[in-house]
């Protein structure tokens, strides 16, 4: 199986296994990641559904989410570092427009659990999609070295579609 390390370099969605019995369930979520990748650990909480947060751009720091309870719609965009620099808002559309396939997304919830792996430039964020989301993230680094590891996009910088539930 594969395994979270510092050579993850594109974003990765694992499911986690569950077992369960008749007093309910346990789910491993960090064995298919390296533990010494990660030096924190946090929980952040969405009081409503489509709360969005990010986007976070980040040229050390990797972060790995899952959801403890609700849901929520991640978003991971490939950004190169000169552009990401600049923090141009027409040039990150105009790379936007010219480069549709770096943004990915991935879905998570209590019931279709899993991690999500976002590497080291990559803007990440997500969308609540549940009142009272709950997730767990790891990170590559701790508090005091992201200050100057976070670079702040406009979360509508990529579109309101990608925020959006869409009818199918």
């Amino acid at each position: 199986m594969y395994k979270i390390s510092t050579d993850t370099k594109e974003p990765v969605l694992l499911k986690t296994p569950s077992v369960s019995d008749d007093r309910g369930y346990l789910i491993p979520l960090t064995d298919h990641i390296d533990h010494d990748l990660f030096h924190r650990c946090y929980v952040v909480g969405d009081y409503g559904k489509r709360v969005v947060r990010g986007l976070h751009y980040h040229k050390k720091e990797m972060k790995i989410f899952t959801i403890v309870s609700g849901a929520a719609k991640f978003i991971a965009v490939k950004i190169p570092e000169d552009v990401a620099n600049r923090n141009n808002r027409q040039e990150i559309e105009n790379y936007l427009e010219e480069n549709p396939d770096v943004i990915k997304t991935f879905v998570l919830s209590d019931r279709h659990q899993g991690v999500v792996a976002i590497p080291a430039y990559y803007a990440n964020g997500w969308v609540s999609l549940e009142d009272n989301t709950i997730l767990v993230c790891l990170s590559s680094l701790r508090f005091e070295n992201t200050k100057d590891d976070d670079i702040r996009i406009d979360p509508y910088i990529i579109g309101k579609k990608h925020w959006e539930t869409i009818a199918r």
